[in-house]
């Protein structure tokens, strides 16, 4: 996502992708920058800790970040994933297209698949159930990276 042939200014992507309703804060501006940083859905405590680190003398309750990736998430503008794996859930800026994950039992890295193989299945639902729309789905498959396996 943040790798462009002619980089734009953060005040540019910001811009652009923010979501309407959203008053701007400085505190929900950085919380936009880690995340679209990210290449990989990253935990709310992962945030705090970039945060606390990038701006030592700001002063970030936990609290706050929840609530602003709550407000986030209620604009639309991020994805809330909560793993089967892990206790905290995970956040991600919106892309236009969804993604699914390897994950590893051991490390806990999370890997995305190019593809969507319940893209398929989806169909055979609407066709098996007249009338039921799918809205979304979530896949994750869980096993060992060669890392872990080879340990």
């Amino acid at each position: 996502m943040n790798q462009k042939i002619h980089p734009e200014s953060y005040d540019d992507i910001i811009e652009r992708n923010w979501p309407e309703g959203i008053k701007k804060t400085h505190q929900r501006i950085d919380i936009f920058k880690i995340l679209y940083k990210e290449d990989l859905p990253i935990s709310a405590a992962d945030i705090y800790d970039t945060l606390i680190k990038e701006h030592p003398s700001e002063k970030y309750a936990f609290s706050t970040i929840y609530r602003n990736l709550i407000a986030f998430e209620k604009a639309g503008v991020v994805t809330k994933t909560v793993s089967s794996t892990e206790e905290n859930a995970l956040y991600e800026l919106k892309s236009g297209k969804h993604r699914h994950f390897i994950i590893c039992l051991k490390c806990h890295k999370r890997i995305p698949i190019k593809t969507c193989p319940l893209h398929d299945i989806m169909h055979d639902i609407e066709d098996t159930v007249p009338g039921f729309e799918v809205t979304g789905h979530s896949l994750e498959i869980y096993g060992y990276c060669n890392d872990c396996k080879s340990e």
